[in-house]
């Protein structure tokens, strides 16, 4: 399983050297600005490195020349986090990464499988991209919102319309002729730039994922992608890469257009699928139902994964129900189905040892979540946030009492 250790990166302290795992599913809470998006864009960039290396895009010597890695942090704006004694180690799936004293060194993980990933960040300012006619049309976009950006059109552009949404049957259609999402069910439609703000959230999140999903299954079930490239391949495609990157005549834009284009003859397998905030404009109900997609989507390959920031107690209450639902399907099988999937899509359920919960502290520490019985124990950040109400208003009620 890969894991992540980071020390001393922005508010993220972590004394204890507590190791993050990822499982199928990881979930990141915790307050504002504790550090949250800066683990899940770290996991997403050492995913995203280790990629590189095994495509050849990069070279062992090339990433440990300086400041190799802190350039490549531009891409999530993450530079100004690193300080003289930031420690990062990145167990993934074939490399180790070891960021001390500000180099990044790089292992070999011997004998080690490789998948290969598609790997999409859906960030929390998602909405931009729905809230605007032609979002399109605006120039130096944060990297990772561009890149959302671009998938996102790709999306509506290879989805047919319309697009069924899982909320009380609306859906969105695209036309591409005026560049314009209609959002809407039978009996009205308006644009979905004026549309709620909870749907400006979560369209592009879904129809993005929804869409890699299908891209990824395509790769899948082709003949080509059953099995490795011949070695004779794998030569040739590093050559290429090779004379790409070394080309002098050739500067950075168009080198990253000519790898880009190479690489869409390359085969991913699965889904590593970091959200930030699913949750974000949406109403209890609804966040279950977005959680159920993103869950199911999630499911529908053995290598995908899912890692998730969150603020809402509601995510971590809706993804304990899955998780006993996982535990009742696998224990009593198809039994009572009926009844089991009234309360959690059978498509949706996961299981216990296939999710970790982490909680980061308002001084920048880092925990694991507890269970009990295989469920996360309510004793949480989040929850914790609720019962605070509950003790403010008592210490109201003493006023009024010492005051009447």
């Amino acid at each position: 399983m890969q894991q992540i250790l980071i020390r001393n990166f922005g508010p993220i302290v972590n004394q204890e050297g507590t190791s993050i795992s990822l499982p199928k599913v990881l979930v990141l809470c915790g307050e504002q600005g504790t550090g949250k998006s800066s683990v899940a864009k770290l996991i997403s960039q050492f995913s995203w490195l280790e990629k590189a290396l095994v495509r050849n895009d990069y070279t062992i010597l090339d990433i440990a020349q300086q400041d190799f890695f802190l350039k490549l942090s531009s891409f999530h704006n993450i530079t100004g986090y690193f300080k003289p004694n930031t420690y990062i180690k990145f167990i993934g799936n074939k490399y180790e990464f070891l960021y001390e004293k500000q180099i990044l060194s790089v292992q070999v993980i011997k004998e080690a499988d490789y998948v290969r990933p598609q790997i999409m960040y859906i960030p929390a300012e998602r909405n931009l991209v729905a809230a605007l006619e032609d979002a399109s049309k605006i120039q130096n976009l944060p990297k990772p919102i561009a890149v959302f950006m671009e998938e996102y059109y790709n999306a509506l552009k290879n989805h047919k319309n319309p697009f069924k949404l899982p909320l009380n049957g609306y859906k969105i259609a695209y036309d591409d002729k005026t560049n314009t999402v209609w959002f809407g069910d039978k009996d009205f439609k308006v644009k979905l730039s004026e549309a709620a703000s909870g749907f400006q959230s979560l369209v592009p999140m879904l129809i993005v994922t929804e869409n890699l999903l299908l891209r990824v299954k395509l790769h899948a079930d082709s003949p080509k992608s059953r099995s490795e490239a011949s070695f004779a391949e794998s030569s040739r495609l590093e050559k290429t890469i090779r004379d790409i990157l070394s080309n002098e005549n050739l500067d950075e834009k168009v080198r990253v257009l000519m790898i880009k284009e190479l690489n869409k003859s390359i085969r991913n397998k699965c889904l590593l699928n970091v959200v930030e905030e699913p949750e974000q404009n949406l109403y209890p109900t609804s966040q279950r139902t977005i959680l159920n997609e993103l869950l199911r989507i999630n499911n529908s390959i053995d290598n995908n994964q899912l890692v998730i920031t969150t603020h809402s107690p509601y995510i971590i209450n809706y993804l304990t129900l899955a998780i006993k639902a996982g535990m009742l399907l696998s224990k009593y099988g198809t039994t009572h189905m009926d009844s089991l999937k009234e309360v959690v899509p059978l498509e949706s359920t996961v299981l216990p040892e296939d999710v970790s919960v982490y909680q980061i502290s308002s001084n920048g520490e880092i925990s694991l979540l507890d269970k009990y019985d295989g469920l996360p124990v309510d004793s949480n950040i989040l929850n914790g946030a609720l019962g605070e109400t509950n003790d403010l208003f008592d210490r109201l009620l003493e006023i009024e009492d010492s005051l009447a």
